[in-house]
């Protein structure tokens, strides 16, 4: 979950780097380093803290032939100096930047220590620049040095590497994604396309076990066979992986009020002179299945459990939604003919690609629902579909949610033939720009929770999927414990943890189970908890916080996530956290 940047022959690189850094950190942020290879001497400036306060670090004036650079969301080893990247190997020839995973990591340090290598840090990523050293010795040849070392160590990695000496830049991938930029008398890498973009729209995707280096003017990229192979140029969307502002205070607050775009955007696609515009032989797939199996993380398995009711009551398809990294390690299929979709808003989550590897021992037909072309995992599936929602830099996932819930919903519509759906996700639309109307309400309701200890949302049906993922979002950035629970369960023991003053947030827009919920509220009050109710028009009462126009109900998670999103927005703002940034987390989840 770090991200990596490097560039070869490129005036001012140091710019690059420090500003790819910037736009790569929300991959992770505990500690950053640079390394500048100037002929034959190195010099590495790294620390715990921001890219801003490493770069404070460097003399002015410092640059390099070839440089590397990284921001760390730290796996194995504390966040320090020591455990920074870039690492330099035992004998100083190699220096390295690393994303991914050495697995075995403590045999393979215990081996290379026996043979009389030093290390200086509790990384993972150092056994592999060692071993990278000391095979070169053996070989006197960076680019075979590399390929035993690939042989030797499991895992996943994206790496960046230079050697002393040489005006070159190494590179060798597996799992963790890494591009390549093709500029004009100098070329760039960098974990995805965003700190490129402003300086070429050619790119180059390497594959798993794959490896090679730039040059000023230059590259090869090799098979794991050692084969040189020819790499197809690409292009990427600038709309969609540009990281700007555009005068917002913070990236979560601009990605809440993009939802509306990003769900126009999405049904233009997808839904084209009124007719759906998805792969037919897709359609025919989901169509053929008995059982639907979703699998997802965190946000994307939430956006799966509405996904599987628009399945089942809309399609009569029996659903399953699993959090991946379970299954991955008990793997169920229901039913003769499943049908297995991912949801990934990177498409490079580890659990999930633990996940397809299962998969593709049972040749089932697989779909992704994702963010991110060229990802390992849309690779691997047989069909994939890209939500539309652009670059999402808060770590804390807002449009990718409502986004990947309209897409299930797009794609059900479609297999059902019913145009209607694509026009109400239209019609609702200003429903959602309505909410942005409502913020000073939710700022107060943030105020009154900043300073508790516990909060609960309530509620019901897609409610119940809605407070789940709300929950989510406020523990994430505002660390307080908060709990969803279904309404009807609240009797089986959670009401126990109800106390004056308690907070309880309910989600109020289904009517068949309104009465119930009425019920769920009283029942919460009398035992003192301070009730915040979000209710549609229809379903509404004097007392209630925030009153939505009313829409269909199948749609609550796409409109009324809003909400959630901006209370979770302003108590961590209220509370004067790192709204982006929350501690501990980072957007692309590649290590299981």
């Amino acid at each position: 979950m770090c991200g990596i940047v490097g560039c070869i022959g490129k005036n001012h690189g140091r710019e690059y780097i420090i500003n790819g850094l910037k736009t790569l950190d929300y991959r992770g942020y505990d500690s950053a380093g640079i390394a500048f290879l100037k002929q034959d001497s190195i010099s590495i400036y790294k620390d715990a803290g921001s890219v801003e306060h490493v770069n404070s670090l460097i003399p002015i004036g410092e640059d390099g032939d070839a440089i590397i650079g990284h921001t760390r969301w730290a796996t194995h080893g504390k966040p320090n100096k020591s455990n920074s990247h870039p690492h330099i190997s035992f004998d100083g020839e190699f220096v390295l930047v690393h994303n991914g995973i050495v697995e075995r990591f403590a045999e393979h340090k215990a081996s290379l220590l026996k043979q009389g290598v030093t290390f200086n840090s509790d990384t993972d990523s150092e056994v592999f620049v060692n071993m990278i050293a000391l095979f070169y010795k053996e070989e006197k040849n960076v680019l075979k040095a590399i390929k035993k070392a690939m042989e030797t160590v499991d895992g996943s990695y994206a790496i960046a590497l230079i050697h002393k000496g040489e005006n070159r830049l190494y590179v060798l991938k597996n799992v963790s994604p890494l591009l390549i930029g093709i500029g004009e008398d100098f070329n760039l890498v960098a974990s995805d396309a965003s700190p490129m973009i402003e300086y070429t729209n050619k790119f180059i995707e390497l594959g798993d076990k794959e490896y090679g280096y730039i040059e000023k003017s230059n590259y090869k990229i090799f098979n794991f066979d050692g084969q040189e192979v020819s790499k197809k140029l690409i292009s990427k969307d600038i709309s969609l992986v540009r990281h700007d502002l555009n005068g917002y205070p913070h990236y979560m607050l601009k990605e809440i009020e993009e939802i509306p775009d990003v769900i126009t955007r999405l049904v233009n696609h997808y839904y084209l002179d009124e007719k759906y515009n998805f792969d037919d032989e897709l359609i025919k797939k989901i169509k053929q299945s008995d059982h639907i199996i979703f699998l997802g993380c965190g946000t994307s398995y939430h956006a799966s459990l509405v996904g599987g009711r628009y399945f089942e009551e809309m399609l009569e398809i029996p659903t399953a939604s699993y959090i991946a990294s379970e299954w991955a390690f008990h793997p169920m299929f229901p039913g003769k003919k499943p049908f297995i979709v991912f949801i990934s808003q990177s498409g490079e989550t580890a659990d999930l690609i633990h996940c397809l590897n299962i998969v593709k021992k049972y040749n089932y037909d697989t779909l992704l629902i994702t963010n991110t072309s060229g990802s390992t995992l849309e690779r691997g599936c047989k069909y994939s579909l890209n939500i539309q929602a652009g670059v999402e830099v808060s770590v804390a996932s807002t449009k990718a949610y409502a986004a990947q819930v309209a897409m299930l919903l797009l794609l059900v519509a479609a297999v059902k033939g019913e145009a209607k759906i694509a026009d109400e996700i239209l019609r609702a639309l200003p429903i959602i720009k309505s909410i942005k109307d409502k913020q000073n309400d939710i700022k107060n309701v943030a105020n009154i929770i900043k300073d508790k200890q516990s909060i609960f949302y309530i509620g019901r049906g897609y409610d119940y999927y809605l407070s789940l993922e709300a929950s989510l979002k406020l523990k994430e950035i505002s660390y307080i414990h908060s709990e969803a629970i279904a309404g009807g369960e609240l009797k089986h023991g959670p009401i126990a943890l109800i106390e004056n003053e308690t907070p309880v947030i309910v989600f109020f827009t289904d009517n068949v189970t309104a009465n119930s919920m009425r019920g769920n509220i009283e029942e919460v009050k009398s035992r003192g908890a301070r009730v915040f109710v979000i209710s549609t028009k229809e379903l509404s009462k004097d007392g209630d916080t925030i009153i939505i126009d009313q829409y269909p109900n199948y749609l609550s998670s796409i409109i009324v996530s809003s909400v959630a999103f901006y209370l979770a927005y302003y108590t961590s703002l209220s509370k004067g956290y790192d709204v982006d940034k929350p501690r501990n987390l980072a957007k692309s989840v590649t290590v299981e």
